[in-house]
């Protein structure tokens, strides 16, 4: 067709499974012949089309995007209809004041394997299932195998959160280091389990990562102050994976030395109004514990802690034993 050619020729066609997808349509012309055309577009329009076309697959949030005047940019692509194209999951720079496609299909860090040929919400409401097609290239298959997947991801905080380790080293009123850990209910296994203090990033709200660990520190554990230290090799890493068929990353900190609010009427200083922040309504069965090495080692080898804090407390006592804390 005239709009393929004008692909190819402008090399649109080439660029890598990373920043496009594929656009399959079909129709019959008038002679009665069947014509069938793939066209690969940019992401970003391939999503204001989708959220244009098809209200029911974007999250309210994007909806009502959709619905404000001048925030959604048309696209200056050929437009394919909602049932025929999908999102391919890339690292894709977003688009000024347009809604970028990291907003609704996650990243692939830290670089993609398969090439994503499709993917559509198929719910929403605290995470995210996708639907996603990827496409492989197998060895001893003479054409590419095409796979579905659901993934299960929180695209309003960019697919990543923080936890933190709350230390408290020994002094004179507390001989032996302690840890605050945090016990709620968990609603896969219902029943109660172990965590450290976890919240998700919130762009509106945080300016990096450790602003979300304080946050978290107060809401959950009610502490605040300390020494935050992040447990990741380098600036850039992008976290750790949360599950194989999980899109989020998390990125461990240790807080050292942090202190407890005082609730009440009265405020450490007598003046009163020092109480932490409230609790979401799904948080009212935490409770806070401090715990002792010997009894935090029995809880994260019990089965009923969470598997990122494992991890951020095994880093966070290796941090802590190299700087002699211990």
């Amino acid at each position: 067709s005239r709009a393929h050619s004008r692909l190819l020729s402008t090399g649109q066609l080439r660029c890598c499974w990373r920043s496009a997808v594929s656009i399959n349509r079909s129709w019959t012309s008038e002679s009665g012949t069947r014509v069938e055309c793939v066209v690969r577009m940019p992401i970003g329009a391939s999503l204001r089309t989708l959220l244009s076309r098809a209200p029911l697959r974007a999250s309210p949030r994007l909806a009502r995007r959709r619905e404000t005047p001048g925030r959604v940019r048309r696209a200056s692509t050929p437009r394919a209809s909602s049932s025929e194209e999908g999102t391919a999951g890339a690292n894709t720079p977003p688009e000024p004041e347009g809604i970028s496609h990291a907003e609704l299909s996650p990243p692939s860090w830290p670089a993609a394997m398969g090439r994503i040929v499709r993917e559509d919400v198929a719910h929403q409401r605290y995470l995210t299932v996708f639907d996603r097609e990827v496409e492989f290239d197998i060895p001893g298959e003479s054409a590419p195998t095409r796979i579905n997947y659901d993934i299960v991801g929180h695209p309003r905080s960019r697919f990543q959160f923080s936890v933190v380790f709350p230390f408290h080293p020994r002094d004179a009123s507390n001989p032996r280091p302690t840890v605050t850990l945090i016990r709620e209910y968990m609603q896969g296994s219902n029943s109660m389990g172990y965590s450290l203090p976890t919240g998700s990033f919130d762009p509106k709200k945080h300016a990096d990562f450790a602003d979300v660990a304080v946050d978290e520190l107060a809401e959950e554990a009610r502490l605040r102050g300390g020494k935050m230290t992040s447990l990741l090799p380098r600036e850039d890493h992008p976290g750790f994976l949360e599950s194989k068929w999980c899109a989020n990353r998390f990125k461990p900190f240790v807080c050292v030395g942090p202190e407890s609010y005082v609730v009440g009427p009265e405020g450490e200083d007598g003046k009163g109004g020092d109480e932490p922040p409230k609790r979401d309504a799904e948080e009212f069965s935490i409770t806070v514990h401090r715990v002792s090495l010997e009894e935090l080692a029995e809880i994260m080898s019990g089965g009923d802690m969470t598997p990122p804090s494992v991890v951020t407390s095994h880093m966070a006592l290796a941090h802590l034993a190299k700087e002699g804390m211990l």
